[in-house]
């Protein structure tokens, strides 16, 4: 354990070193983008003990950043996403999520055309079940962090962990929450 913890702290040590000596230009993200991310979506409801398998997910997305100076930006962006099947585990049920819409804020670091950012947001949608007639209803906050790199001036991409819990609609129990972890990696084009 401390040798693991020591290894860490001498890479972000490392890390810090080479932020502060790279040269920053926030401007390079600054503008309109708008690109496509591929992930694995994890659930976890909080009213069931039963297991619910890992699925493919996908969002589209459009945002605008604006730097404040030369390593520092904020923005906001739009995205819309649904995922693949998740199976839950001794049930014939199936679930997946629909009609994701997430809307969130951002702020970044920026160092050598690396941005370091975190986000929060809102974020809505369905959960829909094989076994269910209808669709239920699924809202509450996102929060996310990820590590988006300028290629050139048009193209970045990103690698991103979000997390949100979303609290349920009827017909599902009163109180039940699910929470929603996706790792994702995206290519955005810039404008």
């Amino acid at each position: 354990m401390t040798k693991t913890f020591t290894t860490l702290s001498s890479a972000i040590a490392l890390s810090l070193a080479l932020a502060s000596t790279a040269s920053a230009d926030a401007t390079a993200f600054e503008g309109f983008y708008g690109g496509l991310s591929l992930g694995t979506v994890a659930l976890d409801p909080n009213f069931s003990a039963s297991g619910v398998s890992n699925a493919l997910g996908y969002e589209v997305f459009a945002g605008y950043n604006h730097a404040l100076n030369s390593e520092w930006v904020v923005g906001g962006e739009l995205s819309y996403g649904a995922s693949g099947d998740h199976n839950v585990s001794g049930s014939p049920s199936v679930v997946s999520l629909e009609n994701m819409l997430t809307i969130s804020a951002r702020a970044g670091y920026v160092f050598d055309n690396t941005m370091i950012y975190g986000r929060v947001g809102y974020q809505t949608g369905d959960l829909a079940v094989t076994t269910s007639p209808a669709d239920i209803d699924l809202d509450g906050a996102v929060f996310g962090l990820g590590l988006e790199h300028m290629f050139n001036e048009n193209v970045s991409g990103r690698i991103e962990v979000t997390h949100s819990v979303l609290d349920l609609g009827a017909p599902a129990p009163a109180g039940a929450e699910l929470d929603r972890t996706a790792i994702s990696v995206g290519i955005a084009f810039h404008f």
